[in-house]
């Protein structure tokens, strides 16, 4: 009898013990499939969030065509039932990696924390990477040499940056550098100077010659309707060999995406339109997941 009751005792446990592994199993199972559907549906999203934000750019560029330079400011879309929030900036708002002179973009670096030593190395190994010669530029450049000697065979290119993620193959320049200056630069703008009434805080700081006083000065005067930019860069002193009222070649596309009430999703893409191209416009650069900057001076 009390073999039996042992027998028993046994089986309610392997009994027992089976439920517990079942139901580990049911939450496992029950955790994936609650992770894949989530997957499905930001997969789901994106994909219209992209067609929502394409169909915005194309309505714009069909509304503007060649002019799309002067397109700048804010525009509401509605995709069907989806709202795209744009605003269009003249992308020679930023510094153009393939034209800026080394000084200007040593100063963005620092304004993202870099010091004024290491800035300039980065800056000279930019111009070095972009330019046709072999000839090392001041302040600690790299040519072919010193990339060999590193034990890379890619670079530098001798030839203009194709993306500003491409900053991150210049020798010495670590990512977390390159990622923090991304916002404010660009490969598409054609310009070897800013032009103050669209740049950010940080790349009018980065200009030599730039005071707080002419900085408040200026983001003060481009708030008022009809500024008149020839005037408004006569003031600005020595910062004036920064600065140009001339259009960038391209524009870029900042999008929010309301797919839902509570759902939403952030694009920025560059954007050219080429007179005589065979195609209406051209995408120069696409991010679905912009990274943040400052637009406001510090407090």
């Amino acid at each position: 009898m009390r073999q039996l009751r042992d027998q028993r005792g046994s089986v309610l446990l392997a009994v027992l013990f089976l439920a517990g592994l079942l139901g580990i199993f049911a939450a496992a199972a029950s955790s994936v499939m609650n992770a894949a559907a989530d997957s499905s549906r930001s997969f789901a999203e994106g994909i219209r969030g992209d067609a929502a934000m394409h169909s915005a750019i194309e309505y714009l560029v069909a509304r503007t065509g060649s002019g799309l330079k002067d397109a700048v400011g804010t525009a509401l879309v509605d995709v069907g039932p989806i709202k795209v929030i744009l605003s269009v900036h003249d992308e020679a708002g930023r510094i153009d990696l393939n034209k800026a002179p080394p000084e200007l973009i040593a100063g963005i670096f620092q304004q993202v924390g870099v010091s004024a030593e290491t800035s300039r190395m980065y800056a000279a190994r930019i111009v070095d990477w972009r330019d046709d010669d072999d000839d090392i530029s001041p302040n600690g450049g790299a040519e072919r040499g010193a990339y060999r000697a590193a034990g890379r065979v890619d670079g530098p290119r001798n030839g203009p940056f194709l993306s500003v993620a491409e900053l991150t193959l210049v020798l010495g320049l670590p990512s977390r550098a390159a990622a923090a200056v991304a916002p404010y630069v660009t490969v598409a703008s054609g310009r070897d100077k800013v032009n103050p009434l669209q740049a950010d805080p940080p790349v009018l700081r980065a200009m030599p010659g730039m005071t707080q006083e002419r900085m408040l000065d200026l983001l003060e005067a481009r708030k008022k309707p009809g500024v008149d930019l020839a005037s408004l860069i006569s003031r600005l002193g020595p910062v004036q060999d920064y600065v140009t009222d001339e259009a960038g070649l391209a524009v870029r596309f900042e999008g929010r995406v309301l797919l839902a009430p509570n759902i939403a999703r952030r694009y920025e893409a560059v954007v050219a339109v080429v007179e005589g191209d065979n195609l209406p416009y051209r995408i120069l650069a696409w991010d679905a997941n912009p990274p943040g900057r400052v637009q406001a001076p510090p407090q």
